[in-house]
Order: structure tokens, then C-alpha cells, then sequence
């Protein structure tokens, strides 16, 4: 996947979520969908898909007087950048330490928990017997 770089904002993840749900998208209809939640004008969601598209992580098309936003990157690809950024910075790389702050911190559902493990097994299935018999051991 291409390096995005700079990193993304909170504020950017805000603008960047809703041109996923629905792109491509005007400005305008994003400014409607965000000012739902939050006290922000349409002059600061302007600004901010300029700082995206100078960040190269949108692109627009002129259609007449309106601007057409489509993402140039996934959100997968951009949840996967962030997510490595921070394995790599906070958690030097190691994975098990960020997992466990993750679950520990989250307010995890029954549902959720119960994934958790049916995901774990799955990963565990995968190993190669010599790993597996010495984990439970």
C-alpha cells in the first residue's frame, strides 16, 4: 500500500468517513451530514478537504460551481496505515501490548468478546502444531 503522509487528523477521519459512506460526494453534503453532530462550520469543512486534497489523500472533479470528493486511498488502506503507525510508534512494534490496551481499554460487548475468541482460535488453528502443543503446555 502507498505511504499516506502525512497522517491523517481526527477531525480529517470525521470528513474522510463521510466521503466513504457515500462518495463521491460535494462539499455541501458533507457540511449537511457533519453539521448534524458538531458545532463546525462549512468554512472549516472547506478547509479541511483542502488539507486533504494538498495531503493527497483526496481528489476532486469540477462540475460546474460544485466539487466532487472521492477518496484516493480505502478506508481499509487508511485504517491500516493508522493502525501500523501506531503499532510502530506507541507500541514499538509489538503487536500483544497494543491488543491488550485495546481490549482492556474498550467497553467490549458479550457479542464482542465472544468474536474475540472465536478469532483467537481461528489464528491459533493456523499455527503450526509444534507452537500450539507448546502454548498449552
Amino acid at each position: 500500500m502507498p505511504k499516506i503522509s502525512p497522517s491523517i487528523t481526527d477531525s480529517e477521519w470525521r470528513v474522510m468517513h463521510e466521503i466513504w459512506a457515500s462518495e463521491p460526494v460535494t462539499s455541501g453534503e458533507i457540511a449537511v451530514r457533519i453539521q448534524e453532530n458538531t458545532t463546525w462550520t462549512t468554512g472549516t469543512i472547506k478547509t479541511l478537504l483542502h488539507r486533504l486534497v494538498q495531503k493527497g489523500v483526496l481528489r476532486f472533479q469540477r462540475k460546474g460551481n460544485r466539487y466532487l470528493y472521492r477518496s484516493k486511498y480505502s478506508e481499509a488502506e487508511c485504517i491500516d496505515q493508522a493502525s501500523g503507525q501506531m503499532l510502530h510508534t506507541v507500541f514499538k512494534g509489538r503487536p500483544v501490548p497494543m491488543l491488550e490496551y485495546l481490549v482492556k481499554s474498550a467497553r467490549l460487548s458479550g457479542a464482542e468478546v465472544e468474536r474475540l475468541k472465536e478469532l483467537l482460535a481461528d489464528l491459533q488453528k493456523d499455527l503450526p502444531f509444534a507452537v500450539t502443543s507448546k502454548a498449552q503446555t
